[in-house]
């Protein structure tokens, strides 16, 4: 009797717990349409379209949106193996639903979360670590190529505000790399071993995953990291062309590279992160009326693009495991 009702709770607070995912969803969805229609330059966005050749750099950032998931469903699949034994199209199954809760919260948080829910109870220690080191490789790409870009595109600012030579800070993003590299591993077990102890969690099969988890496996979930951070910024590159913003190629992705580093340690959902973004892009571009417009059209497009566009999909992922 007892089992028989816990199913029956089981159940009913899923399905509303359902509904009211299904309310904050469209609710999210529906205030950032409103705002990126009301930060969008319409005016700007179609004098973009009328100018002769333009539309290839819209048409070529779009298509390099299908492109960016797959990579980090690559990267995630490389790492979940270790815990689970998915096959890859669920994991961009699992991938595409992770976007459509990162809409609306604070940068990988929601990721998770959709995964999680398209995931069953079982298996959420192996999505949940293997996301968290999922994200430990994202930093690899913004140390390794995001903090180099930074501090040769602001060079100029920095050497106006520090007292001391900008070089000196070069070296702290592989620094900062090579501790998270060496002390990363150890301190999850640690706090893997602290939980099991605090609540009593089972976590054999969690420790176990771990153990697979080799410097050669990071190694090509970084690189996959590396790659698809190297498309998104490209896309953006091609954004701020298509608005007119022509920037020289290396600075520009560059300056974007890093405005992506310094946004990475500002927890806000993705429709505010645009304000930052696009502040930091005005100073890095300069803040005269045509660049202005440019780099708010280019950061808003691609937040439509790169997830609301396949947040649309992902949603559908998680209402059709539910009504299994």
């Amino acid at each position: 009797m007892t089992s028989s009702r816990n199913k029956i709770f089981s159940a009913t607070t899923r399905k509303w717990g359902l509904r009211l995912l299904t309310v904050v969803v469209l609710m999210a969805f529906s205030w950032h349409f409103r705002r990126l229609s009301e930060q969008l330059d319409w005016a700007a966005f179609g004098a973009a379209l009328a100018r002769p050749g333009q539309w290839k750099y819209l048409f070529l950032a779009v298509i390099l949106m299908p492109l960016n998931w797959w990579i980090e469903a690559r990267k995630w699949f490389l790492l979940l193996r270790a815990f689970l034994p998915w096959s890859f199209p669920r994991t961009l199954r699992a991938t595409l639903a992770g976007v459509s809760l990162s809409a609306a919260t604070p940068n990988r948080i929601g990721e998770i979360g959709g995964r999680l829910l398209v995931a069953d109870r079982d298996e959420w220690p192996g999505v949940l670590t293997s996301s968290v080191l999922g994200s430990a490789c994202q930093w690899v790409a913004f140390l390794l190529l995001a903090w180099p870009a930074l501090m040769w595109t602001a060079d100029g600012l920095l050497r106006e505000r520090l007292p001391f030579a900008v070089v000196w800070l070069w070296p702290i993003g592989p620094l900062l790399l090579a501790a998270g590299w060496w002390g990363g591993k150890p301190l999850l077990l640690k706090l893997i071993a602290w939980a099991e102890k605090r609540f009593g969690l089972a976590n054999t099969q969690l420790k176990e995953g771990l153990e697979h988890v080799k410097t050669g496996l990071m190694l090509r979930a970084g690189g996959y990291a590396c790659l698809r951070f190297t498309v998104y910024c490209t896309q953006l590159y091609l954004l701020l062309w298509f608005f007119g913003l022509e920037l020289p190629l290396l600075e520009g992705l560059a300056g974007i590279a890093g405005i992506y580093l310094v946004q990475a340690g500002i927890p806000l959902p993705p429709g505010v992160n645009l304000v930052t973004r696009t502040e930091l892009g005005l100073l890095l571009w300069g803040d005269s009326p045509e660049a202005a417009v440019a780099t708010l059209a280019a950061f808003t497009t691609l937040f439509a693009v790169n997830v609301l566009l396949p947040a649309l999909p992902g949603y559908w992922l998680i209402v059709k495991k539910e009504k299994r």
